[in-house]
């Protein structure tokens, strides 16, 4: 099952355990797959490691750093995709359209509107645990 992984379903998972550890943790026994664009992998890669600086845990951010650059599908998303509130992400649909993926996970609510696009769902860690975990 491919995914599409949200920065901040990410970061909780990483620094802060619950059901987006959970979602993590499908990845690490090899459960899901995550899909990435270029882009996301920059931000992945930016905000964890500016919370990991904050939080001293420098660590903990090479750790999972290094797992995600091995362990992600990294595609050329090139979809022309305008439909966020937020424009920022609209890399994450149509990194889904484009990486075919089945699922996009998130917490955040400007996504999380949208239910689904183009047949693909969005879901909160939560909901997709439920179906899934």
């Amino acid at each position: 099952m491919r995914i599409v992984l949200d920065t901040n379903v990410l970061v909780s998972a990483i620094f802060w355990g619950g059901a987006p550890h959970r979602v993590l943790e499908m990845w690490v026994h090899d459960r899901i797959e995550v899909v990435v664009s270029k882009e996301i992998l920059a931000e992945y890669d930016r905000v964890i490691s500016q919370l990991a600086r904050k939080e001293g845990q420098d660590h903990l951010a090479h750790h999972w750093l290094m797992f995600i650059g091995q362990y992600t599908t990294i595609i050329t998303a090139r979809s022309p995709v305008k439909v966020c509130r937020d424009p920022d992400d609209n890399k994450y649909l149509a990194c889904a359209v484009d990486g075919d993926a089945d699922f996009i996970v998130s917490g955040d609510r400007d996504l999380l509107v949208l239910k689904e696009f183009i047949g693909i769902p969005i879901l909160t860690p939560r909901q997709f645990l439920e179906r899934y975990g």
